[in-house]
C-alpha cells in the first residue's frame, strides 16, 4: 500500500515522520500535491481527509497508503462546503470513510504539545495544522536566526491570544514559562482550551480566559491602560459578534485590528499578524501590514514575513493563503 504514495510527497513530509516529536501535521496539500481539491491530514492514530464531493480512487489510494505507513486506525471525511454556516454540528462533522472510527476524541502531539480533539464538533477538529511553525516560534521564543522574541525582558510579559479558538498558541506561550491571555466569543472554546492546558500539565488558573468581541475588549485595554509584550492576530475570514452591527472582513478591516495592536503593545512588545484568506495573496497582504505601519508612524525592526510550512506546499495551482508577518515594535507611532 505504501507504494502509492509519490515519493516527492514523501519527501516534503521526511522531516516530520522522522523527528518523532509530532504525530499531527499535512500529509497531501491539494493541488500543491498534485491532488487537487483533495487535503489529508494526520491527527494522532487517525487521518482525516477533505474534499467537496466523494473523493476518486486515485485518492483514495493514497489515504490506504498513508494508513498503511502510518498504522492509522480509520480515515475520517470532512465533506467541504460552500456555506459552512447554514449546515448544523452533525452534518458538518467528519464521517469515517475508511477503516474503524474510534472515540470522537482524542489527543495528538505537535512539537511534543498535546492537544484535544474532537470529531464531532462539526467542521473543525479543535487545531490548525498551518500554524505549526507560528507555534513552535512561541514556544521556543526564536523566529529566526535574526529574530528573538526577548518577551522575558520586557515589562508586562502578558501575551494577548486574539480569536484564540481551543487555545493552542496560548499553551505554546505557556510552556515557554509566559502568561497566556486567551479572548474568543466562544466560552465553549474556551473551556476547551483550559482543557489543553491541563493536558500539558500547564494550570489554566494562572492564566486569563476571556469572553467575548475581540475589537471590544482592545479598545477596553487601550481605554484602562493595559499593554501587552506580545499579541497574536489570527482573525477568520469573516466575524460577527452577537450584538455588533458590523461583519468583520478581513481584507477591509485589518488596519484597524492591527492598529488597536498597536494601541497596546509595549515597546520592544511583539505582534504576529496572521490571516487565511484565500485569494487576499501575499504581496497585498504585506502591503496592507507596511502601509498600516507607514501611516501610524510605528518604529520597528524588519518585519518578517513567513512562509507556509513545507507540508503546506505552495504552487501556481495552490498559491499561499496563509500570510504571516512578525512585527517588533520599537514606538507604536500613537503620537
Amino acid at each position: 500500500m505504501e507504494q502509492n504514495i509519490p515519493s516527492r510527497i514523501i519527501k516534503k513530509r521526511g522531516r516530520l515522520l522522522e523527528s518523532g516529536k509530532s504525530n499531527a501535521y499535512r500529509l497531501v496539500h491539494g493541488a500543491g500535491d498534485g491532488f487537487k481539491g483533495f487535503h489529508l491530514d494526520r491527527l494522532g492514530d487517525y487521518l482525516l481527509a477533505s474534499k467537496e464531493g466523494k473523493p476518486d480512487l486515485a485518492e483514495e489510494d493514497i489515504a490506504r497508503g498513508w494508513m498503511s505507513r502510518l498504522k492509522s486506525r480509520g480515515v475520517y471525511l470532512k465533506q467541504l462546503q460552500r456555506h459552512v454556516r447554514r449546515s448544523n454540528k452533525e452534518c458538518s462533522s467528519p464521517k469515517i470513510w475508511l477503516g474503524n472510527a474510534g472515540q470522537s476524541e482524542t489527543t495528538i502531539i505537535e512539537n511534543g504539545v498535546h492537544y484535544q480533539i474532537r470529531f464531532d464538533e462539526g467542521y473543525s477538529v479543535g487545531i490548525f495544522l498551518d500554524q505549526r511553525e507560528n507555534r513552535q516560534r512561541w514556544l521556543q521564543q526564536k523566529v529566526h536566526s535574526r529574530f528573538a522574541l526577548n518577551i522575558d525582558a520586557l515589562k508586562s510579559g502578558d501575551i494577548l491570544n486574539t480569536f484564540s479558538y481551543t487555545c493552542p498558541f496560548s499553551v505554546c506561550i505557556a510552556k515557554s514559562g509566559l502568561r497566556a491571555v486567551s479572548l474568543d466569543l466562544s466560552k465553549k472554546y474556551l473551556d476547551w482550551g483550559k482543557k489543553n492546558f491541563q493536558l500539558n500539565e500547564l494550570h489554566p488558573d494562572t492564566h486569563d480566559f476571556i469572553y467575548g468581541d475581540v475589537f471590544d475588549w482592545m479598545r477596553r485595554f487601550r481605554n484602562r491602560g493595559r499593554i501587552f509584550s506580545g499579541i497574536i492576530l489570527d482573525p477568520p475570514t469573516f466575524s460577527k459578534a452577537p450584538k455588533s452591527k458590523k461583519m468583520f472582513q478581513a481584507e477591509r478591516d485589518y488596519p484597524d485590528l492591527l492598529n488597536l495592536a498597536l494601541d497596546i503593545i509595549e515597546p520592544g512588545g511583539v505582534i504576529l499578524a496572521c490571516n487565511n484568506t484565500v485569494g487576499w495573496m501575499p504581496g497585498d497582504f504585506e502591503k496592507t501590514i507596511d502601509h498600516t505601519l507607514m501611516r501610524r508612524g510605528v518604529v520597528c525592526d524588519p518585519v518578517y514575513f513567513a512562509q507556509q510550512p513545507p507540508e503546506f506546499p505552495v504552487s501556481l495551482q495552490s498559491p499561499q493563503y496563509l500570510k504571516s508577518a512578525w512585527i517588533k515594535v520599537t514606538d507604536a507611532g500613537r503620537g
